[in-house]
């Protein structure tokens, strides 16, 4: 199994045939890097699940480049504000690199919902499991400083020699030069 199948096991706690199910609600689109899934200001109408490649959740306001997550293989996500209210999206989603990333309408998930209960799992948990990863990153920029910021993102994730430091240094709320400072401390 890859690791979006895992990932869609683990979520919904299904049955192979409803791991199977929902995997053939799935549409597999091929992006090049730089491309967009959503675009700030759009309106979000899919869930999306990344195959192979990344993909980055960032904002622009006054000209300037706010990362707020990056999404690796086998994650799912969706702009959740503009998916459920039907606003214009807070975010952009862009590949960092060729990626492959399936994709379901929100259309084709409220019929899975009302269809399948292990979708409907899939869909609660991997919220819950955003909003607590939402959480631990609200709380880190209110009560630590950059240097323990930079160390939960070198502990937590391998972003740090794959993406641009520019990405890096947005996400965790430091200068590009202040997190070059913090890297060459470390090393």
């Amino acid at each position: 199994m890859d690791k979006l199948r895992n990932e869609l096991k683990r979520l919904s706690e299904g049955t192979e045939k409803e791991v199977s199910e929902i995997y053939g609600n799935l549409t597999l689109i091929s992006l090049e890097k730089d491309a967009f899934l959503l675009k700030q200001g759009s309106f979000c109408n899919q869930y999306f699940f990344v195959h192979k490649g990344s993909v980055r959740l960032f904002y622009l306001k006054n000209d300037k480049d706010f990362t707020v997550w990056i999404g690796t293989e086998g994650q799912l996500f969706t702009e959740m504000d503009s998916y459920l209210n039907q606003t214009p999206a807070l975010v952009s989603i862009q590949c960092l690199e060729d990626s492959l990333v399936y994709v379901i309408s929100k259309e084709k998930s409220e019929k899975l919902i009302k269809e399948l209960p292990a979708y409907n799992t899939l869909l609660r948990r991997s919220v819950e499991e955003g909003f607590a990863k939402m959480s631990r990153n609200i709380i880190s920029f209110q009560s630590d400083d950059a240097r323990e910021r930079y160390r939960r993102v070198e502990k937590e994730k391998n972003w740090l020699s794959v993406y641009p430091l520019k990405y890096i240094s947005s996400f965790i709320g430091v200068t590009q030069s202040s997190l070059s400072r913090l890297r060459a401390k470390r090393e």
